[in-house]
C-alpha cells in the first residue's frame, strides 16, 4: 500500500467539510487486570485522515513490546488512509475489535480487515458501501481510476484474508446508504475469524 498512484490519493483525501476535530485520534488505555504479558489497549476513534496510520504507528512504538488490541469506532473517511491504517494493523500484529455500540463503516472496514484478528461484539456495526469522492465528483470518475481501485480494493482484502467478494457486496451499496452485515455475512465473508 506503499505506492499508491497518485490518481486514487486525490480522488479520496476528505472534504473541507471534515472538521479537524473529528479526525481519528488514538489513546492507549490501560489493560484489564490479566496475567503475564498485558496487552496494550489503544481506543481508535473518529474519521480516518490521510495520515492515520502514521499516528498510529508513532503510539504503537511506544508500547513495545506488549500485544496491540485497537478498539475501532468509525464512520469512515479518507479511503486510503484506511488501507494505510489496516496495512499497520497488520504490520504490528494487532487484534482489532469492534466494541458494543460502535460502529465501523466505509473506509473503516477496510482498515478492521488489517487486524490478525477480528472480533465484532454483539451490539458492534460493520456497514459497507461504495467508495465514493468525498468532493462530489463521482460521476466524473475515469474508467480506468475505478477499475484501478476495484483491483486495488480486491487485492487488499484477499491479502487481509476476507472474501474479495465483499468488495461486490460494497459497489452494490450507493453511498450515503449503508449496508450493515449480519453475524451470519461477517462469517461467510470472512470479516471475523
Amino acid at each position: 500500500m506503499r505506492a499508491v498512484p497518485i490518481g486514487l490519493l486525490a480522488l479520496f483525501l476528505p472534504a473541507a467539510a471534515f472538521a479537524q476535530d473529528g479526525v481519528m485520534t488514538f489513546r492507549a488505555v490501560a489493560p484489564k487486570a490479566c496475567g503475564g504479558l498485558c496487552p496494550a489497549e489503544i481506543v481508535a476513534d473518529g474519521l480516518i485522515a490521510l495520515d492515520s496510520a502514521d499516528t498510529f504507528r508513532a503510539l504503537v512504538d511506544t508500547l513495545r513490546p506488549a500485544p496491540i488490541v485497537v478498539r475501532l469506532s468509525s464512520p469512515g473517511g479518507n479511503l486510503v488512509g484506511g488501507l494505510r491504517l489496516g496495512q499497520a494493523l497488520r504490520d504490528v500484529g494487532a487484534n482489532v475489535i469492534v466494541a458494543k455500540s460502535a460502529r465501523c463503516v466505509s473506509a473503516c472496514v477496510y482498515t478492521f480487515l488489517g487486524g490478525v484478528t477480528r472480533r465484532v461484539a454483539a451490539g458492534g456495526r460493520i456497514g459497507v458501501h461504495r467508495f465514493y469522492d468525498a468532493a462530489g465528483d463521482n460521476d466524473d470518475f475515469p474508467d480506468v481510476l475505478v477499475r484501478r481501485t476495484i483491483e486495488t480494493l480486491t487485492g487488499y482484502v484477499g491479502k487481509m484474508g476476507a472474501d474479495p467478494e465483499l468488495v461486490r457486496l460494497a459497489l452494490s451499496v450507493t453511498p450515503p446508504a449503508l449496508r450493515y452485515l449480519d453475524a451470519a455475512e461477517l462469517r461467510r465473508f470472512r470479516v471475523v475469524n
